[in-house]
């Protein structure tokens, strides 16, 4: 607790009036009376209340440093209780699917494996990966969250194919005995198309329908929306564990999780609602939920309903067949040689020439003397020279030339800077083969268009 502005002035003036008092009250008191007992009693109560208004404010002001102490050391306390908690989940987190990357990578060395076994394992290598990445992902959108160094993005959402790839994925995830469906508004069709942040929303979903099937082990996990006015009411309900009352505004605040000490170890940082608060607070939305221990849980929100026409919804109409990838000649600016590797064991089954550039420098005078170049892969984050400098420098004399950003330091959700500004697309890795060559075709495609 903190002093206000006006208890700092009523300090200062009551100080002052005590100093004025003491040293003019008494020429007062000796002007006013003549009877010496009488003025030593004035004098005497004048000091008595004097001193009782000061005991009164020190007591007030020792009483108030008091309870900010105790404030502070509880919150210090469950700081250090969230950072304990925090530390475990995340090495748990990050631990389980490494022991399944590592464990399993290990296992395909044994020459004796069936051709059956070698894809589990590998089924198994990518599923942990992708746990992993998941993890690290919020990690970083939480602290992005928390450092306001991300904004929204504004793309045409076709809600009904939206909606039906999310529940595609989740599709296997959830446990045998439990209903997995959708229930639209019947009121918007399949050419509905809304306005709003595809990454954002999506990561939305993907939070509320992972925290469902991991907490339902029987009945239903139900999603849907609702049109209502001018605001898009999406829903996610389970027949789960639930989520006591006491606990459900605290499970939106980060590294919390609704867990009882006496129950299994349930997977996650903690950040998921997290994320989902701060991304709608972006999007102009809310979120709620109701819910009751072991008797399920809804969350609801909301964000803005801006449709558009199901004419401008062009972007996946374009087809992108590999064939167009014969002929091609791309440059991958690449200091780390292996990810170059990757890159062109990604390519090597396509009829097209790869050049190699370590730093942004080698990139920009490669791009000069190879003019028939037909699209530059760049790092951002390179020795010399980095990615934006490099493509600014090649943007100046082939300004048509498409540059696709492909790294680790940069989100593909979050380009609104300048300098973002410069390149055509992003391949935030680890990228897989089909986003690589369908980033490649894209941009030549839209290119020689």
């Amino acid at each position: 607790m903190k002093k206000t502005g006006f208890e700092y002035r009523f300090t200062i003036v009551y100080l002052a009036i005590g100093i004025l008092w003491i040293t003019f009250s008494d020429r007062l008191v000796n002007s006013l009376f003549s009877d010496s007992e009488l003025i030593t009693r004035i004098q005497t109560y004048k000091g008595l209340f004097y001193v009782l208004s000061t005991a009164v404010l020190f007591f007030y002001y020792l009483r108030m440093h008091l309870v900010s102490l105790r404030e502070s050391r509880k919150k210090a306390e469950e700081s250090d209780k969230l950072k304990t908690a925090f530390l475990q989940n995340i090495s748990h987190e990050i631990r389980t699917p490494m022991n399944g990357i590592m464990g399993f990578a290990g296992l395909l060395r044994d020459v004796e494996l069936t051709e059956d076994q070698r894809q589990e394992y590998l089924n198994i290598i990518i599923r942990s990966s992708n746990r992993l990445l998941d993890v690290v992902n919020q990690v970083l959108d939480i602290s992005m969250l928390e450092t306001g160094n991300i904004k929204t993005n504004t793309d045409e959402i076709n809600l009904i194919k939206f909606t039906a790839e999310i529940l595609d994925d989740f599709a296997q995830d959830v446990k045998p005995g439990v209903d997995f469906y959708f229930v639209p508004d019947k009121n918007l069709t399949n050419e509905t198309i809304i306005i709003s942040d595809e990454y954002k929303l999506r990561q939305i979903l993907n939070n509320l329908i992972n925290n469902a099937i991991k907490f339902t082990e029987k009945g239903y996990i139900k999603i849907g929306y609702l049109l209502n006015n001018k605001k898009l009411d999406f829903f996610v309900e389970d027949t789960g564990i639930g989520i006591p009352v006491d606990e459900q505004q605290e499970i939106f605040k980060r590294f919390r999780k609704s867990e009882r000490t006496n129950q299994r170890f349930y997977d996650g940082v903690g950040v998921g609602l997290a994320i989902c608060k701060g991304n709608l607070e972006l999007m102009n939305g809310s979120i709620s939920v109701e819910s009751d221990k072991d008797n399920g849980t809804r969350f609801y929100f909301s964000i803005p309903f801006n449709p558009v026409s199901a004419a401008s919804d062009v972007k996946n109409e374009i087809p992108l067949e590999t064939s167009n990838l014969s002929g091609l000649k791309i440059l991958v600016a690449e200091d780390e040689l292996l990810n170059y590797s990757y890159i062109e064991q990604l390519l090597s089954e396509h009829n097209l020439t790869l050049f190699h550039a370590h730093n942004g420098i080698s990139a920009i005078e490669i791009c000069k003397n190879t003019p028939e170049l037909d699209l530059v892969l760049m790092d951002i984050k390179m020795p010399l020279m980095n990615g934006y400098d490099a493509t600014r420098a090649i943007k100046k004399f082939r300004p048509t030339l498409p540059v696709v950003a492909q790294s680790a330091y940069i989100s593909s959700h979050n380009k609104h800077s300048e300098d973002d500004k410069l390149f055509n697309e992003y391949l935030s890795k680890p990228f897989l083969k089909e986003e690589l060559i369908e980033a490649i075709i894209r941009n030549v495609k839209t290119a020689k268009s």
